[in-house]
């Protein structure tokens, strides 16, 4: 029999299935989508590869830069360079010495000991510093010289391996049936999972180690390659550390002075907010212009901010907000500056989206993406890295 009620019925008196949940369909994230460094590499193309390692060739003009040894007297005629210099000269080149303009003719080469002619030119002889560098300014042969011996910078291997990702999700059949608020399942984590599944080759594009182990582990015992990211591939000489202190524009600038010669102009720096945070504090006048934010778009992606410095290049820094969760030391403390005309993906299996993945006769669904790829990052000393910012204090 019905329970009796009498006086004004309220929300208490409704039965709780009979009421309507107030919900608001659009279902708010936590952490938006903030893959920058995918997109824009996804925007420059990609080249697909052929196997589970990709190379590529990298090759250089000849060096024409010479380091002594150590300092020399104004009369020194003998001058030994720092070992392997010695391959970059030869007979009859002219150095000039860039700390001191003076000029010697080079008679004569025995592995990195060089028997020179000094003062040559209107300059005349001086004493040679230790950190004094040549610029090897072209050879001078005589007339009538026989063919010189022929010499070039041998070409390097660049390589990498593929790697195999996957993102998956799992439902009974019943929760597929269901109506939920903000959409039905799986229609609904499949838009998640492949946010999270692009999050993984954005970590991997900064993050990634590359290695190859052809006997792989339990239970399948099959090869397992990784994908090496930026931080693999930066050469030591592209790296400023600032060891915990806040970074100023002078230390940036000479940063950027070692590596704006090699590659491209494209490059785009992605920085954790705390080094953003160090960037817009600075206020500066003349080529070096300051923090200038900018809604314009580069590669398809937002653009946070440019800065300009040495060469007067206006760069493109992408703020990478997610770093924020790495605290404020390690990668919460980390810029990564990428020459992006270096830069490219190489899928050997582009992202799939695989359906119906539950067992024969399971009452389940389940699905997921894969993909197997790679990043092509040539030329080391065209990119490189800030790490240990420290925090900045007001004036």
């Amino acid at each position: 029999m019905a329970a009796i009620a009498s006086g004004n019925v309220s929300t208490e008196e409704v039965l709780p299935d009979e009421r309507k949940i107030d919900m608001d369909e659009e279902f708010k994230k936590l952490r938006p989508d903030e893959t920058q460094f995918s997109t824009m590499t996804d925007r420059l193309g990609s080249k697909p590869a052929i196997r589970e390692k990709v190379n590529w060739i990298e090759q250089d003009l000849f060096p024409r830069v010479v380091q002594p040894n150590a300092a020399g007297l104004v009369g020194d005629t003998s001058i030994v360079l720092k070992p392997g210099n010695g391959l970059y000269v030869a007979k009859n080149d002219m150095l000039r010495n860039m700390a001191t303009s003076e000029m010697m003719k080079i008679t004569n080469v025995a592995t990195d000991t060089l028997t020179v002619l000094r003062g040559q030119g209107a300059i005349g002889a001086s004493a040679i510093g230790a950190t004094d560098k040549f610029l090897v300014v072209a050879d001078a042969q005589p007339q009538g010289s026989d063919f010189p011996a022929a010499r070039y910078a041998q070409r390097t291997l660049g390589f990498n391996y593929t790697q195999i990702t996957r993102t998956t999700w799992q439902f009974t059949r019943t929760a597929t049936e269901i109506s939920l608020y903000g959409g039905n399942e799986p229609a609904k984590e499949a838009k998640r999972k492949a946010v999270e599944h692009k999050r993984k080759w954005e970590a991997i594009g900064f993050f990634g180690a590359r290695t190859y182990d052809s006997v792989g582990v339990t239970p399948e015992f099959e090869p397992q390659g990784t994908a090496g990211g930026m931080l693999e591939f930066i050469t030591a000489g592209a790296v400023l550390d600032q060891a915990g202190a806040a970074l100023k524009p002078v230390a940036f600038d000479t940063w950027l002075m070692k590596i704006y010669p090699y590659g491209t102009t494209d490059k785009v720096l992605f920085c954790s907010p705390l080094v953003a945070l160090n960037m817009a504090q600075w206020n500066r006048s003349g080529m070096g212009a300051q923090w200038a934010p900018t809604p314009e778009n580069i590669h398809g992606v937002h653009v946070d901010a440019f800065i300009s410095g040495a060469y007067g290049y206006r760069l493109p820094v992408v703020v990478k907000k997610e770093w924020a969760e790495f605290g404020t030391t390690g990668f919460g403390a980390l810029a990564v500056l990428v020459d992006m005309g270096n830069v490219q993906q190489r899928p050997l299996h582009s992202t799939s989206l695989y359906t119906n993945q539950q067992p024969i006769g399971k009452d389940s669904y389940a699905a997921g993406y894969l993909t197997e790829s790679t990043y092509e990052i040539a030329i080391p000393a065209a990119h490189g890295k800030i790490v240990n910012v420290g925090t900045p204090v007001d004036p």
